[in-house]
């Protein structure tokens, strides 16, 4: 009995110095672009506390709360540039959360889903150069302003907010540097990405980064096309000048819905 108290005595002295695993803070910012308050979450380098100095690249996601992206990002942020064997440079991560998706998503208004039918769940589609308007003049001057960073963005999107990625590497290539484009939604509006290209293909930038990524799918489970494959062969045999573009198709093992951890 004397032994059973002592240990759920010890329990309870051990829950009392339990901490919280904190791998990120949230905050709101009113946005007078959007007129709305929108959430976004930071996670910040281990070394952010302890040198004052050091400035730190930006990973800027949207779709914080989906999925648990954020965790999933910004753990492999922390675990890729740990002290051992740093294989990426430490970074702070900002992920917006997604209020109204296919509105900020979507470079212009359609209601024609995947698959080709049309569902009013699309009508407020068409938002996304105001979500960016948000992000460049509003966001990230936010961000820079409160926190040690380093002159160098990254804006990172899976699926339909991967469509966002490409609509603002097309509009606006220079204010970030690198761009993640994960299984993009290039089927939106009857490929209208694509058939932007020709005159995106015009333009000269500055040591831009691109990085876009799909699957070889299952025939069964996907529509042949895949027109991410197509926008890669645009990349190769159009090439912008100054666009530094690495491209992954994984094989048929992997899926729409596995590309965010392999390709991150």
């Amino acid at each position: 009995m004397k032994k059973l108290l002592f240990f759920l005595f010890s329990l309870i002295t051990l829950s009392a110095y339990a901490e919280d695993i904190v791998i990120g803070k949230k905050y709101q910012l009113e946005s007078k672009v959007l007129n709305e308050n929108r959430e976004y979450w930071v996670s910040l380098p281990s070394s952010y506390r302890k040198n004052s100095h050091k400035k730190y690249p930006v990973l800027y996601f949207t779709d914080a709360n989906l999925n648990s992206f954020f965790h999933t990002f910004s753990g492999i942020a922390k675990q890729m540039s740990a002290d051992a064997s740093p294989q990426i440079p430490e970074m702070i991560v900002v992920g917006i959360v997604s209020q109204n998706r296919v509105r900020d998503s979507a470079p212009t208004n359609s209601l024609v889903q995947w698959g080709g039918t049309a569902t009013k769940a699309l009508e407020t589609t068409g938002g996304a150069d105001n979500f960016l308007k948000f992000l460049q003049t509003e966001l990230v001057p936010h961000v820079e302003q409160n926190y040690h960073t380093a002159d160098y963005r990254v804006l990172a999107g899976y699926s339909f907010t991967g469509l966002t990625v490409i609509h603002s590497l097309y509009q606006t290539p220079e204010f970030f540097n690198a761009y993640i484009a994960i299984d993009p939604s290039l089927w939106w509006d009857n490929q209208i990405m694509l058939k932007r290209y020709s005159e995106f293909s015009k333009k000269e930038l500055s040591k831009r980064q691109l990085f876009v990524s799909t699957s070889d799918r299952v025939p069964s489970l996907y529509p042949k096309e895949n027109y991410v494959i197509e926008f890669i062969r645009k990349l190769e045999t159009s090439p912008v000048k100054g666009l530094n573009v690495h491209s992954e198709v994984f094989g048929t093992d992997q899926n729409h819905h596995t590309m965010q951890i392999m390709s991150f």
